[in-house]
């Protein structure tokens, strides 16, 4: 029984070590999780430059996540993309890719998609501001990224969530155009 007790003992700390890494873990994604939401806050807010730099400094807990297959892990890379997609929309730059932001692609993809909702609020903001032009634009951007999507076909196995993202972004693509109509015609536009 002294064989088994030492047996049991050892696996019991392996097990604890393992869980003491999964938790540490955990607590990373979900705190650049919640840096990722905040920063996307400020970007609503016209503080752009703040959430860069909240976005600049979880890029190193990003960077070290790198080849954890997690959920957890993936759900915080895909913040971080749909987060710093919509920095780089707003901002009027090149969207970067998912290599440039050191994220897997089915993070990358799913957080465009997530990314699209965000740029939809911008569109509701601008209108809001009677700037019809800017509004235009990011719905034309929006429009473009959907479209490229669009023909996208994986399967629920190898990128879970996708279709379903993607039908959800056609429904916000088709109320976003239909808000603008309204509202250029309201305008007289």
């Amino acid at each position: 029984m002294r064989e088994i007790s030492a047996i049991i003992s050892e696996a019991s700390e392996e097990i604890s070590k393992r869980e003491a890494e999964y938790l540490a873990t955990r607590e990373k994604c979900e705190n650049a999780v919640r840096v990722c939401g905040r920063a996307m806050q400020l970007m609503h807010a016209g503080k752009i430059g703040s959430a860069r730099e909240m976005l600049d400094g979880i890029a190193e807990t990003i960077k070290a996540l790198d080849g954890d297959d997690s959920q957890n892990a993936l759900v915080a890379k895909q913040e971080y993309a749909e987060a710093q997609i919509l920095l780089h929309v707003l901002g009027g730059s090149t969207i970067p890719g998912h290599k440039e932001l050191g994220v897997p692609a089915d993070a990358y993809l799913l957080g465009l998609l997530d990314a699209l909702g965000e740029v939809r609020r911008e569109v509701i903001e601008h209108m809001r501001k009677d700037d019809y032009e800017n509004a235009t634009k990011l719905f034309e951007a929006m429009s473009d990224v959907y479209e490229l999507l669009l023909p996208l076909r994986f399967s629920n196995a190898m990128l879970p969530g996708f279709r379903r993202k993607l039908d959800v972004a056609r429904s916000l693509v088709e109320q976003c155009r239909r808000d603008l109509l309204m509202f250029k015609i309201s305008k007289g536009i």
